[in-house]
């Protein structure tokens, strides 16, 4: 795992006008944080488990909240994937230079992050999935990642762990719109309701810093 870490220098870093930066989000909390803090890049909402439009042009990066699969790695934790895994096993690596840009900007901001192989699945993993996961050599797991790589000309993923090994969610939160509507689930309601937000604000300050604002090129 990497930590944080000051810059030495800023530099001004901007993408061209032919490579688009796209947002892929699954839940509209995780749009409405990129759009907050990232407001100049293109947001592309596709729902829980969605997958964009094929063929996107530009780089899209696959952006929001995730699970974390190890217990050392908190609530907050950025990820900052290299490579994406269906559960069947498909790898797609993801674009060096965009892994390499998101990097700079979590040492910028001074966040927590770490880098490896996230794991995208059809459903929600908890309970003793997660040991399996990672078992398997991976340390985070979303439902949406593998699906944004095969639209994409240039692909990147940026997380930020929500729900842990020792901080589990129910598996109920799948479908939000339910899951509120059941007692047993509002304590994590409130949960949600304060760090699920704070979260997908960290996700597009990442953003921001690494495709809009300055940054160490050197780090």
């Amino acid at each position: 795992m990497r930590s944080n870490a000051l810059c030495a220098g800023i530099a001004t870093t901007a993408m061209p006008p032919e490579a688009p930066v796209h947002a892929v989000c699954a839940m509209s909390v995780e749009a409405w944080g990129v759009r907050r803090r990232a407001r100049h890049l293109r947001v592309v909402q596709v729902g829980i488990g969605g997958r964009p439009p094929a063929g996107m042009r530009g780089i899209v990066i696959s952006a929001g909240l995730c699970g974390g699969l190890l217990a050392e790695h908190a609530p907050g934790t950025v990820v900052i994937a290299t490579q994406v895994v269906d559960e069947q096993g498909v790898a797609h690596a993801c674009d060096p230079g965009v892994v390499a840009a998101l990097e700079r900007a979590a040492y910028y901001l001074r966040l927590p992050f770490v880098g490896g192989s996230l794991i995208s699945t059809s459903g929600m993993v908890t309970g003793a999935a997660r040991e399996t996961w990672a078992g398997r050599g991976h340390v985070a797991v979303d439902m949406e990642s593998a699906g944004a790589a095969e639209s994409a000309e240039r692909f990147g993923v940026l997380r930020v762990i929500l729900d842990t090994p020792s901080r589990e969610l129910s598996a109920a939160w799948a479908e939000p719109a339910r899951a509120i509507r059941q007692p047993a689930n509002w304590g994590e309601a409130i949960w949600l309701g304060i760090n699920a937000p704070r979260y997908s604000l960290r996700v597009g300050a990442v953003l921001e810093a690494a495709f809009l604002g300055n940054i160490d090129p050197e780090v």
